[in-house]
């Protein structure tokens, strides 16, 4: 064959051949492009409450890996990736073409590090949805499933489990709740046959009001002043609790009762009822009277149980006081100080709730609530009141995210048990 045709042949096959190479590679970066959107963390948004084991399936498919089915606890973990990750993916066609696309995919999990896929976890309770986000985001909600049974906490409900009744009313209000500032819990009464379950309570109770930015004096003080004046702590009246109280310098005491602590394992019954009041310590004034009482038909414990209901009845407390707004949004955040004064935190976002589905993510600085800045707060108390909402109302959050100012606006929903 002449060179002149030889040479023309020769330059045909090579342009075929990189068509093809190139149509390949393109072909397969294309598929790393795809993975990404159909393993975007997006897909969790199909997720609701409630919602069986095989509804799960159905929408985001079965998991990459079980991290525990004890018979009724399960615990599925996915990897997906960020929910634009495949812009970073198509930005990088050029790059993950010569690697070979999704036969090395993801390339960008070592060309961008910050992009590579995540872990998730989804926990279900007898086969049906509890919670589900990030491991840290979910951690203490994940201990709840585990210790409440059917706890259904990404709508804000509990899932298979009546609420209690409860109610709480007293005088205390937004004009005088300041006056009581520090508090003393003392341990309640104990339930008959049930030893210990008055300390229990007791316990609960401080945390929620220490949650509630009440100052509540210690335990070990308490017991020395009882010691002091010769009094048994758990049995003493009300004069005696009162005249501690102000030895102890608190404002108001906290006394209860459990009156029914009990669990009926075969039946997967708990039955517990409790009372306590909020009492000025200098007037003998019952400021607030609070009393619930439940039958819960779950594998709830009874521990758990009363942490619902005092939680539910304070609820109440910080709503009629000004501590607690009537609206939620679904953020857990911690008050800090910088060098450009104090801001919000954002430690943990519930699943379904306002702040998450507005747009909020873990470590976002909050500046400012409804435009009134945080910065020349004095006090945490402060910041809660100017950052609550109430339920219906719209929050505006001026928020700050790799430095970057944002604005994000949510509705906040009605607060359980009000």
């Amino acid at each position: 064959m002449p060179m002149q045709q030889v040479v023309p042949s020769i330059q045909r096959s090579v342009f075929i051949l990189t068509l093809v190479i190139v149509g390949l590679a393109s072909t397969l970066s294309a598929c790393g492009v795809a993975y990404t959107i159909v393993k975007s963390e997006s897909k969790l948004d199909r997720l609701a409450v409630p919602m069986t084991k095989a509804e799960v399936i159905d929408q985001i498919g079965r998991p990459d890996r079980v991290l525990r089915d004890d018979g009724r606890l399960l615990v599925w973990e996915y990897s997906l990736t960020a929910r634009k990750q495949w812009l970073y993916e198509l930005a990088l066609c050029p790059i993950s073409i010569w690697i070979g696309g999704c036969i090395f995919y993801p390339f960008t999990n070592v060309a961008a590090e910050h992009q590579r896929e995540y872990p998730y976890h989804i926990v279900l309770v007898n086969d049906e949805l509890c919670a589900w986000g990030t491991p840290s985001a979910i951690l203490q909600r994940r201990r709840a499933c585990a210790s409440s049974g059917t706890a259904a906490l990404g709508s804000g409900g509990m899932l298979g489990r009546p609420e209690p009744v409860v109610t709480g009313v007293g005088p205390i209000n937004r004009d005088t709740i300041d006056r009581y500032r520090t508090m003393a819990v003392m341990p309640f009464v104990d339930a008959v046959a049930a030893q210990g379950s008055g300390s229990r309570v007791a316990g609960i109770m401080t945390t929620l009001l220490l949650d509630l930015d009440i100052n509540i004096v210690e335990r070990a003080k308490l017991d020395e002043v009882f010691k002091e004046q010769v009094v048994q702590l758990q049995y003493a009246d009300d004069a005696d609790v009162l005249k501690v109280g102000k030895l102890v310098g608190a404002h108001a005491i906290v006394v209860g009762e459990v009156q029914q602590w009990e669990r009926t394992v075969g039946e997967q019954v708990s039955r517990v009822s409790l009372v306590f009041r909020m009492i000025d310590v200098e007037s003998g004034l019952v400021l607030f009277n609070g009393e619930g009482h439940s039958s819960d038909a779950t594998a709830d414990d009874p521990e758990g149980l009363a942490r619902l209901i005092a939680h539910r009845i304070l609820a109440r407390f910080g709503s009629q006081t000004g501590l607690l707004g009537s609206g939620r949004i679904g953020v857990n955040w911690e008050l800090q100080e910088s060098a450009g004064g104090r801001h919000y935190l954002v430690r943990e976002l519930r699943s379904g709730l306002p702040a998450e589905k507005a747009g909020l993510r873990v470590g976002d600085r909050v500046v400012a609530c409804n435009g009134a800045v945080l910065s020349s707060l004095s006090s945490e108390r402060e910041a809660k009141r100017l950052c609550q909402v109430e339920a219906g109302q719209t929050l505006q959050l001026d928020v700050r995210r790799a430095g970057m100012p944002i604005e994000i606006s949510l509705t906040a929903e009605k607060r359980p048990g009000l």
